[in-house]
């Protein structure tokens, strides 16, 4: 049996696989589905590191009591060596409604987590599975690193993160395809900032005047931001979580405004912070209104270089092997791609399923992915270990 008929026989053991993990829930602040799901995957990969080195690390998270994170080794000592990463958890904590994994029929499956990136995972296990397997001699040493808080924007993990993927060659990350089935060229930056807008309490019956309702800056702030949406076509301010007021007889003097801000290039970054301080000093000129700013940029924006190039051909070259276009767009989504490719680290990603509908209830993957992917990382790991790489990353 060839190894791409091999991976085409496991297509049921991978569905069972994804379901089973997609089941567990293991939402970013869910700890003790974390910590279940991070020992189904570690047992799913102790076959393949036998006799390797595996461990697993316990990392400290701002807000969090802990999160997990599995580094895994198989021939350190090899001259070639890839990095595969990927991330556990999801978008659904214990309390969403969607728990359930669903067949809708013509080849899809709904469920959390599913697509985004459980399916991925089942993909990296196979494919690595096939290599093992069916390659001799073997030149390629591999490190698979899986996070638990990458949906957070890995505030925990990204340091361990790249301390993992010093010495390797490039990465492989296994986000889900996008919507046509493409894997990214580049991606967009992202940060996430708080404003805490600070005013007078007062009672809204007997004083109301004295007050300073926290509210009124806040919402010139999301208009705003529209504002700011409209100078810059490269970027985009996201006001998404707003608290204010505990009481309605009561002018609140504190409201908060949550933004995820997403960017193309270092110069929007700066652009963006200058803007974000512009406001506040205009708030403190014009009004008794304080405005507090936290937060910061976690994702630079991943750029088109030329080791990215070649790791899409690579990936071209496999899928017309298999027979499949792969193809290459720019996406607007940042994942530990960004930070990766910032330190040096030549990446590839969306290397998971194809599917749909990410980061909500009508999550779903085409099955037929699963193996399909597995085959075009199995070639592309045989292909590494013909042909060779490029020069090691510090």
């Amino acid at each position: 049996m060839t190894a791409l008929a091999y991976l085409q026989s496991q297509r049921e053991r991978m569905i069972e696989c994804a379901c089973r993990w997609s089941s567990q829930n293991s939402g970013s602040r869910n700890l003790a589905g974390l910590t279940v799901l991070s020992e189904m995957i570690l047992d799913a990969f102790a076959e393949l590191l036998k006799p390797a080195f595996s461990g697993k690390r316990w990392l400290a998270a701002t807000g969090e009591t802990r999160t997990p994170m599995l580094v895994l080794q198989k021939r350190p000592e090899a001259p070639r060596q890839v990095f595969l990463f990927g991330h556990l958890d999801t978008v659904f904590g214990p309390e969403h409604p969607f728990q359930t994994v669903t067949p809708l029929g013509e080849d899809r499956i709904q469920g959390p987590g599913l697509c985004d990136m459980k399916g991925g995972l089942v993909v990296m296990l196979h494919g690595l599975a096939a290599y093992e397997r069916f390659v001799e001699p073997k030149r390629i040493g591999w490190t698979v690193a899986i996070n638990a808080d990458e949906e957070l924007g890995s505030p925990a993990s990204s340091g361990e993160l790249l301390e993992a993927a010093r010495n390797h060659h490039f990465a492989f990350g296994f986000e889900p395809a996008l919507a046509s089935g493409a894997l990214a060229s580049q991606r967009r930056g992202s940060g996430t900032f708080l404003l805490r807008f600070r005013g007078r309490a007062a009672h809204s019956g007997r004083n109301p005047r004295d007050g300073r309702n926290a509210l009124v800056p806040l919402a010139r702030f999301v208009l705003h931001c529209e504002e700011l949406n409209a100078k810059r076509d490269t970027i985009f301010l996201n006001p998404a979580e707003v608290t204010g007021g505990i009481a309605t007889n009561m002018v609140p003097d504190l409201a908060t405004c949550r933004i995820n801000v997403r960017t193309s290039s270092a110069d929007d970054e700066r652009w963006v912070h200058d803007a974000l301080h512009a406001f506040i000093a205009s708030i403190h000129n014009a009004s008794d209104y304080r405005v507090e700013l936290e937060g910061r940029f976690t994702a630079p924006p991943k750029a088109l270089t030329p080791e990215t190039l070649n790791l899409i051909e690579l990936a071209r070259q496999a899928g017309h092997e298999l027979g499949i276009e792969i193809s290459a767009e720019p996406t607007g989504g940042t994942c530990d791609g960004n930070r990766l490719a910032a330190a040096g680290v030549p990446n590839l990603d969306n290397l998971g399923v194809r599917g749909g509908n990410l980061h909500s209830a009508e999550e779903f993957i085409y099955a037929a992915s699963l193996p399909e992917r597995a085959q075009l990382l199995f070639i592309m790991l045989r292909r590494i270990n013909d042909t060779g790489g490029t020069a090691i990353h510090q």
